[in-house]
């Protein structure tokens, strides 16, 4: 991938990026996602355009309002930068074929250039979504359904026009198991401990990523989720972060390792053969 596509690709991922720090601030605030100028939340003064400028903005402006000079919530600038550094790391991924293609692409023997223009926003689709619930979820401790649920659409009908490609519907009938079994599993560890090991949205979200990797790279990715989990948990309580018992919002974690299985795709897949499954 040459300089000038990752440059592309860093502007896409900060525009993305910039709408995904509306989508946080504003959901469950009654406020509607794409009507309505930006105001600063503090004086409320409505931003002009040089003040939305992804990073820049905030850079120029010494990371505080113009007119009230209240700081900004440093997760805005963190979400455009994340958005736009994910973004180049799917395209590089792709073009080096570390990346698999969506399931519904896959059948084909050689990837077409719009082939893998088409499995980057299926990626990116899922990276951009995975960006607001973490951060959402971080912030509120909370997944707002109307974040999973497209992701669950989108996997569902990546492995329905798999199985019509195909003709078979093996994928799509393992994807389903494999759903319902990381549903159950995350709805018991929500429902036996009252809440308190998990959330009832991380069953949700479970299952939609189930849905868009499909097996074995979700079975990898929750397994990844519950080691970088405990990993941050004990090194946050070590430095007096936390406590043993403080809330700590899982969603991030089931996304990031959702995320490092797609990258580490081809080693997982060699594993999985491996072993015969």
């Amino acid at each position: 991938m040459n300089v000038l596509i990752s440059f592309a690709l860093a502007l896409l991922g900060l525009a993305v990026g910039s709408f995904l720090t509306v989508v946080v601030a504003r959901l469950g605030t009654g406020q509607t996602l794409f009507w309505g100028r930006s105001r600063c939340p503090h004086c409320s003064r409505e931003l002009r355009w040089f003040e939305l400028l992804p990073v820049l903005s905030f850079l120029l402006q010494g990371g505080q309002c113009r007119s009230c000079s209240h700081p900004i919530s440093r997760s805005y600038l963190a979400i455009e930068l994340v958005t736009a550094v994910l973004f180049v790391a799917l395209g590089w991924g792709i073009g080096q074929g570390a990346v698999p293609l969506p399931a519904s692409l896959a059948a084909a023997s050689v990837a077409k250039e719009w082939e893998l223009f088409v499995s980057f926003f299926y990626y990116a689709f899922f990276g951009g979504f995975a960006v607001a619930i973490a951060f959402y979820d971080f912030e509120h401790h909370l997944i707002p359904a109307v974040l999973i649920w497209p992701l669950l659409a989108a996997g569902l009908a990546d492995k329905i026009a798999a199985w019509v490609r195909s003709g078979s519907p093996t994928l799509f009938l393992a994807t389903i198991i494999a759903g319902l079994a990381a549903f159950a599993v995350f709805w018991s560890l929500w429902f036996f401990s009252r809440g308190r090991a998990m959330g009832r949205g991380d069953a949700d979200l479970a299952l939609a990523i189930a849905a868009y990797l499909g097996p074995p790279l979700a079975i990898a990715g929750f397994l990844l989720a519950f080691w970088i989990g405990a990993a941050f948990g004990i090194l946050a309580v070590a430095m007096q972060k936390l406590r043993w018992k403080s809330e700590l919002a899982f969603a991030p974690f089931l996304l990031i390792g959702a995320l490092a299985a797609i990258f580490l795709a081809p080693q997982i897949s060699s594993l999985y053969l491996a072993y015969g499954f």
